[in-house]
C-alpha cells in the first residue's frame, strides 16, 4: 500500500467514525448541579433522602422528634427519657450526623441534643440525607444531615390549639400570619407528665414539665434575597431518682 492510499484509508476510517458518533448522541435534558440551596424533586436526586411529613408524625402518633427519626431507615437513636440524644446513620458514629433545626445546628461534632424534648407538634417536616455531606455542611456531617422544619403557617391567617389528656397532659397553640412575600408565627407548647416510680421502691412518681416556645419570620427582600429569624426556648424541669448501685 502506498503512502497516499494508506492516507486515504485513513481519511475514510476517520470520516466513518466521525459519523458513527454523530448517529448515537442524545439530549440528556436539563441537568441540575445543586450546592444545597436550589429546589429539585426528591426522585431526580442523587443522594438518598427520606422526609417525614407532619401528617405522617399524626398518622403514627409520634409525640417527639426522638421517636420520629427512629422510623427513618438505616438511623439509630440511642437515648430515652430526659437524656442527651446520639443518632447515628448507616453505623457511623453519632458526632458525624448534623442536626438542624430551621436550619440552625443543634447537634454536631461532640455537641448532642435532647430530641425527647422536642415535640412533633409544631414540626412541618423531618428531611434525611444520607451519605457524606461534609462537601457543603463540613465535617461534622460526613455520615449525613437531619434538617428539623416547624411550621411557618400558611399565606392567610392561621390558628390552631390542641389540648391532650390522660397519663399526662399536652397543649399546643399557633398562630401565624403571612403574605406572598413573608410572615411572622408563634408556637407554643407545653407538656405535664405525672411520670411512674422510676427505681421501682414504692417511692413517689418522677414527673417531668415542660414548656416550648418558637417564633419565627422571613420576608422576602428582593426576588433572590429572603430575610428571617428564629428564635426558640425550651424549658424541662423533671425528677429523677438516684441509682442505688451495688444494692440487690
Amino acid at each position: 500500500m502506498t503512502r497516499s492510499t494508506l492516507l486515504a484509508s485513513v481519511a475514510i476510517f476517520s470520516s466513518l467514525t466521525t459519523t458513527a458518533f454523530a448517529q448515537d448522541t442524545f439530549d440528556l435534558g436539563e441537568i441540575i448541579v445543586s450546592g444545597g440551596l436550589s429546589p429539585i424533586e426528591t426522585a431526580r436526586y442523587g443522594g438518598a433522602a427520606s422526609v417525614i411529613t407532619a401528617q405522617d408524625i399524626e398518622d403514627r402518633g409520634i409525640t417527639n422528634v426522638q421517636d420520629a427519626l427512629r422510623t427513618l431507615p438505616g438511623v439509630s437513636v440511642n437515648g430515652s427519657s430526659n437524656t442527651f440524644t446520639q443518632v447515628r446513620i448507616r453505623g457511623g458514629e453519632a458526632n458525624h450526623t448534623l442536626i438542624l433545626i430551621d436550619g440552625v445546628e443543634a447537634a454536631g461534632g461532640d455537641g448532642e441534643y435532647i430530641l425527647s424534648g422536642l415535640e412533633t407538634a409544631n414540626i412541618a417536616r423531618i428531611e434525611l440525607l444520607r451519605g457524606p455531606q461534609s462537601v457543603f455542611y463540613g465535617a461534622n456531617a460526613s455520615a449525613g444531615v437531619i434538617n428539623i422544619i416547624t411550621d411557618k403557617g400558611e399565606e392567610g391567617t392561621t390558628a390552631r390549639t390542641t389540648l391532650e389528656v390522660g397519663d399526662a397532659t399536652t397543649a399546643t397553640a399557633f398562630v401565624a400570619q403571612r403574605n406572598a412575600r413573608g410572615g411572622i408565627s408563634l408556637s407554643l407548647s407545653r407538656t405535664d407528665d405525672e411520670g411512674y416510680d422510676q427505681s421501682g421502691d414504692g417511692g413517689e412518681k418522677d414527673g417531668l414539665e415542660r414548656n416550648t416556645a418558637i417564633l419565627s419570620g422571613d420576608y422576602l427582600v428582593t426576588d433572590d434575597l429572603r430575610l428571617g429569624f428564629t428564635v426558640r426556648r425550651s424549658e424541662e424541669r423533671y425528677d429523677f431518682d438516684d441509682t442505688p448501685f451495688g444494692s440487690t
